[in-house]
């Protein structure tokens, strides 16, 4: 997600969602994260032959065969209530064990109430852990103030605003700039630039602002915080 730094605690934090892929979960297992699941993501988290540091909620998505051989000292049993869902629970677990940086994956498809919920944790945690959302198809970022990366020529990005109107938006690297300008749901969007030159920079004078990035696996892995 970032620059290399050996003192920056990373988690990889799975949920119940559509499955990474293969060539996915290589990609995000490759630093060596600790591997923290929202209830059923540790079905996921089975199906790809790892025993996670902790499973957060209240259990009733775990498949039974799997929870059987989970040491019960790994089970973080948070009963079922209506103020919050397993990625909250997960998320304020890693943040009291001191995790920093972490990626979200198995946290979108099926329910589209989950995923636009989700996507509103990046800004509920954002202050406390580096967040991004990860599945087969997109990485999703929130800059609320400058944000930088690295993707391939050509690859496209979208600028989505996230709640209000965002205003003072200042890009470089995209084909189509951005310079001090305002975008707002459903009246101007940022649908679909793309990568011209790297790296690319997005600053925010005002708002919450979602970069969207499209993975192409034949391209490479988007590198961010450059």
């Amino acid at each position: 997600m970032s620059r290399e730094n050996a003192d920056v605690v990373r988690a990889l934090i799975v949920g119940n969602g559509e499955r990474p892929s293969p060539a996915l979960w290589e990609e995000l297992m490759a630093s060596a994260p600790l591997v923290l699941c929202a209830d059923g993501g540790a079905n996921t988290v089975h199906a790809y032959g790892v025993t996670p540091h902790a499973i957060v909620g209240d259990l009733d998505s775990l498949a039974p065969e799997i929870q059987k051989d989970i040491p019960t000292e790994r089970l973080v049993r948070v009963d079922a209530d209506n103020t919050g869902t397993d990625v909250q629970k997960v998320l304020h677990y890693a943040k009291g064990i001191g995790v920093q940086e972490a990626v979200l994956v198995g946290f979108t498809g099926g329910r589209t109430d989950h995923w636009l919920w989700n996507l509103s944790m990046l800004k509920v945690f954002g202050p406390s852990i580096a967040l991004r959302i990860v599945d087969n198809y997109c990485e999703v970022r929130l800059v609320q103030d400058v944000l930088r990366l690295c993707a391939c020529i050509g690859q496209k990005i979208s600028l989505s605003p996230l709640g209000g109107a965002v205003e003072g938006i200042e890009t470089s690297g995209l084909k189509f700039p951005l310079e001090g300008e305002s975008l707002a749901s459903g009246v101007r969007d940022g649908i679909s630039n793309e990568v011209v030159g790297n790296p690319v920079e997005i600053r925010v004078g005002r708002g919450d602002l979602l970069v969207i990035v499209q993975r192409e696996e034949l391209l490479g892995p988007v590198c961010w915080d450059l």
